[in-house]
């Protein structure tokens, strides 16, 4: 699809094919899910008519339904149309509450709720037409970001916040909030997506826990009470928020574990680690907010989206809150005494995935170091490039003064603090080997070639970009590619190095594997590239290699970069990998 999401979080992977669950059971931040084991697809409804909707082209799947973009032909815009898999519609009473529900959800009528415009029948087809959001959801842009400074954190909060306010109001209750259900518009506007479609299947996803765990993705934002399968209100929403945004401000759900039965007992028994020993830069009134919505308790947190909104009103114009007594649920959280605003300066974290220590470091990347070939001639680069190692040099590696944190976590966001410290970013490598700290490390990698090519350590920098480039991942293959071309210009192999370069502008899906439907009249925008899932520092780089190459070369740029770059004021800047959570 177009660099975007579909209205209700569906799981549109432009950046990679779906993961296998054996594949996702590696990932750090999160286990298998039901949309990485895709049920049978429907049959292709391709410029098919559903009312008043033309189907364009397939946008995504999950387990309970396929997404489409479609074209509401009376009024000439674009919508999402999802459809319910066959499987999922069993018997009359089925059908009769899924339609009170999306009936119920298109009432809610707010700027921060996906709006459902159509809920549907036609041939034996259930369908619900909603607006379509062009742009990411949360997931992805903690994904492509990292995890956001504390006053875009607040902005993402409110928004998601009032929605559930509205929703509430009306006796709507949510059921489902995670991150791929927030939408986050190219505007920056913040849309929740599938109100009453995730009650649908919660009667479904308690059996499924209880017989076989594994058969069910891991419920890493499920309130404890749904995970007992008791009575649920508006609350357990206000649970669901607060591990999202613990999520959101950490980098990974609060709760992990290689079944979806033993993440669900760590809801229902284990109390999480603090939030503020893993983001000292945020305000302690922050920290202690999300740590009240996620009390076991219903009855010790927020009793209402709009005394979250209160709090953060208070928080943003008075710079802190009030301690107040703990929740009992929550006694084991120690939370360090509040500090005020003054003394407790937010850190501007850069949000893309490598944190670029600051302007002075990272512009050394393309103006003392293309300098410095200006001044010695591309000799110089040359000669570091094939030059042989001295086979008796060894590294001076001095002890470590950089202290060890409990978590992966903890240590990345110290190694951020410390701006461009080598030593901490590798200490998040090498005191975290375990699988479960893969990202964090990948992440720490990242910072410390983009460090190592300032500090003209090529070298070390040439090491890590081959390493990503080999990787699986497209977004980090794509960060290896481009390092490994930007040391190729500094070498002076500028043949070799745009060689790299067009690399980036491959697809990230195979052929054939979810490609627009040229050819049948539709208008359909470019497939994802490599070079997309670059943050916009690095796609600057990448610019500046190839326009070095190009003109030592003396060619001209291509008609395919030509196009790259026409469209990407197009695209949702800075979001990033994989989408999931079509039900």
């Amino acid at each position: 699809m177009a660099k975007g999401s579909s209205a209700g979080g569906s799981d549109d992977r432009p950046q990679s094919a779906a993961a296998t669950p054996q594949e996702a059971s590696k990932d750090p931040v999160r286990a298998p899910t039901p949309d990485d084991a895709h049920p049978a697809p429907l049959p292709d409804m391709t410029s098919r008519m559903l009312g008043d909707f033309r189907i364009l082209r397939k946008l995504g799947q999950g387990g309970m339904a396929e997404v489409y973009l479609a074209e509401q032909t009376s009024l000439k815009r674009n919508v999402a149309v999802k459809v319910l898999h066959t499987g999922h519609v069993v018997n009359d009473s089925y059908l009769e509450r899924f339609q009170t529900e999306a009936l119920a959800a298109a009432s809610l009528n707010h700027p921060n709720i996906v709006q459902v415009l159509v809920v549907g029948a036609q041939d034996g087809i259930q369908y619900i037409a909603q607006e379509y959001v062009p742009g990411m959801n949360l997931r992805e842009l903690l994904a492509k970001k990292g995890p956001p400074e504390q006053a875009l954190a607040i902005r993402i909060i409110r928004q998601v916040a009032n929605a559930l306010h509205v929703a509430h109001t009306a006796g709507v209750v949510h059921r489902d909030i995670k991150p791929e259900n927030i939408m986050i518009t190219r505007k920056g506007e913040v849309k929740v997506a599938d109100f009453g479609l995730a009650k649908l299947v919660d009667d479904q996803e308690q059996v499924r826990l209880t017989a076989d765990g594994t058969t069910m993705g891991t419920p890493l934002y499920m309130s404890p009470e749904q995970v007992d399968g008791k009575p649920v209100d508006h609350r357990s929403d206000i649970y669901s928020l607060g591990v999202t945004c613990y999520h959101m401000l950490s980098g990974a759900p609060p709760f992990r574990g290689p079944t979806a039965i033993s993440v669900a007992i760590q809801h229902l028994k284990k109390e999480p680690d603090a939030l503020e020993p893993l983001r000292e830069d945020l305000s302690p009134a922050l920290c202690r907010m999300v740590h009240k919505m996620m009390a076991k308790d219903p009855d010790q947190r927020y009793q209402s989206a709009q005394a979250i909104l209160k709090d953060l009103k208070r928080l943003t114009t008075e710079g802190d809150l009030p301690p107040e007594k703990p929740a009992k649920s929550a006694s084991v959280v120690r939370t360090p005494p509040p500090r005020s605003a003054a003394r407790h300066p937010v850190l501007r974290f850069l949000q893309t995935i490598w944190y670029a220590p600051d302007a002075p470091v990272f512009r050394q990347v393309w103006t003392l170091l293309l300098l410095g070939l200006l001044v010695g001639g591309a000799s110089a680069g040359a000669g570091w490039f094939t030059r042989t190692p001295d086979p008796f040099a060894t590294a001076a590696r001095q002890e470590s003064h950089v202290p060890r944190k409990e978590t992966a976590a903890g240590q990345y966001f110290y190694a951020v603090q410390q701006k461009d410290n080598i030593e901490a970013w590798q200490a998040v490598v090498e005191n975290f080997p375990g699988s479960n700290d893969r990202l964090f490390r990948n992440y720490a990698e990242q910072q410390i070639a983009m460090l190592c090519l300032a500090k003209r350590r090529y070298d070390e920098a040439q090491s890590i970009f081959d390493q990503f480039a080999e990787f699986n991942e497209p977004q980090f293959r794509a960060f290896g590619l481009a390092g490994q071309a930007m040391l190729q210009n500094l070498a002076g192999d500028y043949q070799r190095s745009q060689q790299i370069v067009d690399k980036l502008r491959s697809p990230v899906r195979p052929s054939g594997v979810g490609e627009d439907n040229a050819g049948k009249g539709e208008t359909t925008a470019r497939p994802v590239v490599f070079y997309d899932l670059l943050d916009d520092k690095m796609r600057s780089a990448v610019m500046e290699t190839m326009h070095r190459n190009i003109e030592k070369l003396n060619q001209q740029m291509s008609q395919e970069w030509d196009e790259i770059f026409k469209k990407q004021d197009q695209t949702f800047n800075g979001t990033g990998p994989s989408s999931e959570g079509a039900k």
